[in-house]
């Protein structure tokens, strides 16, 4: 499979995951009040790294065998408007809680692989890197919907009906 086409099926896979998540349990959603609605913004990543903790403290968490280390050792890159253009770049912040690992590591590949094209601004990313990045998630989200949400068999093929 083609690096485009896995990018855009684990797109498609957040996006159904972070709705069952939010559908699951009603208190992961992000509401902005607004003109007199309460409009979904997202998912309430603290909420579920809450959630995660009171299941699997992270300090004693076995990361090496769970196929999302990647998320503890390594963090996403983000475009940075750098002298008029556009770069890679990154914080390097210490992921040391269920917190940071959902918000500055899963929140951040979701926004770089939507929002970043890697395939013409060079930088540190390879193919390598994106597609262990895109391993990583999918054992995050199995290992959330399975062992928080007691749903292995969470992804249901989208539907439309008239």
């Amino acid at each position: 499979m083609c690096i485009e086409d896995k990018i855009s099926k684990f797109m498609i896979k957040i996006s159904k995951f972070e709705f069952f998540m939010i559908n699951e349990n009603i208190e992961l959603a992000h509401i902005q009040h607004k003109d007199g609605l309460q409009k979904l913004a997202g998912v309430r990543w603290e909420k579920l790294a809450a959630l995660i903790e009171q299941k699997h403290r992270f300090s004693v968490f076995d990361f090496k065998s769970s196929g999302f280390v990647f998320f503890k050792e390594t963090s996403p890159q983000y475009l940075v408007k750098d002298n008029g253009s556009l770069k890679w770049d990154s914080d390097e912040v210490t992921i040391d809680s269920w917190s940071k690992l959902l918000t500055r590591s899963f929140a951040q590949l979701r926004n770089n692989i939507a929002h970043g094209n890697k395939a013409h601004i060079l930088a540190p990313f390879t193919r390598q890197r994106t597609e262990e990045f895109i391993d990583a998630g999918n054992a995050l989200v199995d290992f959330i919907a399975k062992d928080i949400f007691s749903q292995a068999d969470w992804e249901m093929p989208i539907e439309f009906q008239n």
